[in-house]
């Protein structure tokens, strides 16, 4: 056998055995196994503006929240099974949300009550801005005045006058008796209502309350609203209530805002107290309703 025939052998038989060897293995080559995606817990941040302007930050995640409260705590409660909306509770401490609106309470005493949650402008030329979670409207308000929510669930108070139908109190801005010190202003309310009762949608532009009101009608911002304006007294008290109506989408919707001030005669006249400067609390108020609008759905 020549050395070209005995290395040409050779190299057949080492190619033999490769072609063997993977044939055999083929097989068998582990295959990686497929790496579990990372789950992180799902986290949401949302600021709720409470009664008085006290405010709670809440960071939602898989069965907890952390709240960062503006008395300076923080609290971290675990989830519970509820019927309706999200509740958490640790202890005697229940942390309620429902849509944008939210209360925490310690104990028997709700410590964060009517909070609501929504995107809230810094203060520009002393007005604040405000528009709601689910993006339906828009105003202003001056910086003096306070947000809150309206509680959470359905009540009759959803406007004025109510006639027994149930709807929501989306956003209320408050103002206190300190705006007019040392008058017998007593405070005032400005809320944004809605109802898709049947019996509110049909009633909507039209009061049934019998309460004596002042009807007209009214164009701000594109959308005619119908206005109704009465007056309502108690035990020294009046109540003025400018309430501005309109139909969208099948709700109805209750604009309005409500001055309470004391008859100034129940005052003795040693303790100093002046009449309220009514013209420029109906401006005020009015000036967050020129500024309310209706956003594009």
């Amino acid at each position: 056998m020549t050395f070209k025939r005995m290395v040409f052998y050779i190299v057949l038989l080492v190619l033999v055995l490769i072609v063997g060897y993977s044939f055999v293995h083929k097989g068998s080559t582990p295959i990686p196994a497929a790496i579990p995606p990372v789950t992180q817990p799902v986290t949401a941040t949302a600021l709720f503006t409470c009664d008085s302007g006290s405010t709670i930050t809440a960071s939602f995640s898989d069965g907890s929240v952390n709240l960062t409260l503006s008395d300076g705590r923080h609290l971290t409660l675990p989830q519970i099974i509820a019927a309706d909306g999200a509740q958490y509770q640790q202890g005697t401490i229940l942390f309620i949300n429902k849509g944008d609106q939210a209360f925490l309470k310690e104990g028997t005493a709700t410590t964060y009550n009517n909070c609501l949650t929504g995107t809230a402008g810094t203060a520009t030329n002393g007005l604040k801005s405000f528009t709601d979670q689910g993006k339906t409207f828009t105003f202003t308000y001056p910086q003096a005045f306070s947000l809150a929510g309206g509680g959470i669930g359905y009540t009759q108070d959803w406007k004025a006058n109510s006639d027994g139908t149930l709807g929501l109190v989306l956003a209320t801005v408050n103002v206190p008796q300190s705006y007019q010190p040392k008058t017998n202003f007593g405070d005032a309310k400005f809320t944004v209502g809605t109802s898709s009762d049947p019996k509110a949608v049909t009633n909507c532009l039209n009061d049934i309350s019998g309460n004596g009101v002042t009807k007209s009608a009214t164009t701000i911002n594109g959308v005619p609203y119908t206005t109704f304006v009465s007056t309502d007294a108690g035990a020294g008290n009046r109540y003025e209530t400018t309430s501005y109506r309109t139909v969208r989408n099948g709700q109805c919707y209750a604009i309005e805002y409500t001055i309470h001030y004391v008859v100034l005669a129940n005052f003795d006249p040693s303790m100093g107290v002046s009449a309220y400067n009514s013209v420029q609390v109906h401006n005020d108020l009015n000036s967050i309703m020129q500024g309310f609008k209706f956003l594009p759905q």
